[in-house]
């Protein structure tokens, strides 16, 4: 289910194209071709009374109202439908990242203050290369690439935080174990582990950053497949689609493009990854290009955290992976509006919004 931040910012990008002046004028007006229930009607108009999240809320209507006048979008017609994800995971092997679906052409990506390209299971990213839906429920990839100390943490873990009787073994855990773990973790009332826990951490760190990278290595095999992978970290598809939202410098209005344009502008050199782990494990990844029409070799950079989803040992660890480069910068992202002119808001009140 959407939160309401998401939900607000997606929705009111939808209400920017339906033709009404202003944001409040659509959301009493609640056109039939945003096809949500009423129950996300009163929902959208509970999060506005509120007035936490009014700027971004403008801000989001008038990237829906741009694109809907934009040669590129709507060009100025108002649309017959607009379906809304609603936070659904769309099925398919390589769904292209669409919040909102206008008249089932144009697909559309809400990202607001947001970096994160692939959220997933580790092994989706360093065994397959993210080439198809992912079959990895349950895996443990710290148990996985990094046995002895993922289980050297555990045992330090229960022997710190007093649990007894406890499993032996991660892998003995039950769901009865993990709610004492959870408790556990939340009477310390800190967020993480505890400082007593930091050496046999960072062993963990380390050894898992190291083995991802390395395996990650091993899967880019030539520059053929390099290429692929970056489009896949890219998520540029088959399918051309549109990024609306803002960074933290400005608005975001993007054409994402196809690798069949791709190719026309750019070249591929290289992809390259690193252990990078600070904090927790985490790889970085560099890719170089040439940009044929500047005639010069430039980079994308970004990088992928591996984080428990929750609290340690609670569930199996997920893997992040972030884009650094902001996004206008990014081989394959067209801008839409061809300026570099701050916009005219606080940006700062946008990033601030809780």
């Amino acid at each position: 289910m959407a939160d309401d931040r998401t939900k607000i910012t997606e929705l009111a990008t939808a209400l920017g194209m339906t033709g009404h002046n202003t944001l409040q004028e659509a959301l009493e007006a609640r056109p039939d071709v945003l096809e949500i229930g009423s129950d996300d009607w009163d929902d959208l108009a509970r999060i506005v009374r509120t007035g936490r999240l009014t700027a971004v809320a403008e801000t989001a209507f008038s990237n829906g109202a741009y694109f809907g006048s934009h040669t590129d979008g709507l060009a100025g017609r108002i649309p017959q439908h607009i379906e809304w994800s609603g936070g659904r995971r769309i099925p398919g092997d390589r769904p292209v990242p669409a919040d909102l679906l206008v008249d089932r052409v144009y697909m559309i990506s809400c990202k607001y203050l947001s970096r994160i390209l692939h959220n997933t299971a580790p092994a989706h990213v360093f065994l397959d290369g993210l080439v198809a839906a992912p079959g990895y429920r349950g895996f443990n990839w710290f148990q996985e690439v990094a046995p002895d100390a993922h289980e050297a943490l555990y045992a330090r873990t229960v022997e710190v935080l007093g649990l007894v009787p406890m499993a032996k073994t991660p892998q003995e855990l039950t769901s009865e174990h993990r709610k004492k773990l959870k408790a556990a973790f939340r009477e310390r009332a800190v967020p993480g582990l505890p400082a007593e826990l930091d050496h046999q951490y960072q062993r963990l760190i380390d050894e898992v950053s190291h083995a991802s990278a390395e395996l990650w290595r091993e899967l880019l095999g030539g520059r053929a497949d390099q290429e692929r992978i970056l489009w896949r970290l890219l998520r540029i598809y088959s399918s051309t689609y549109f990024i609306l939202g803002i960074d933290q410098r400005r608005t975001m209005r993007l054409r994402v493009i196809t690798p069949w344009e791709w190719r026309q502008s750019y070249q591929f050199v290289s992809l390259t990854v690193r252990a990078a782990g600070r904090g927790q494990p985490r790889i970085d990844w560099e890719a170089t290009y040439r940009d044929l029409a500047a005639g010069q070799r430039r980079r994308v950079r970004g990088h992928v955290e591996i984080r428990w989803s929750h609290r340690p040992f609670c569930e199996p660890p997920e893997a992040k992976v972030y884009l650094d480069t902001p996004h206008a910068q990014v081989p394959g992202y067209r801008r839409l509006d061809h300026t570099d002119e701050p916009p005219p808001y606080d940006q700062q009140s946008l990033i601030d919004c809780p």
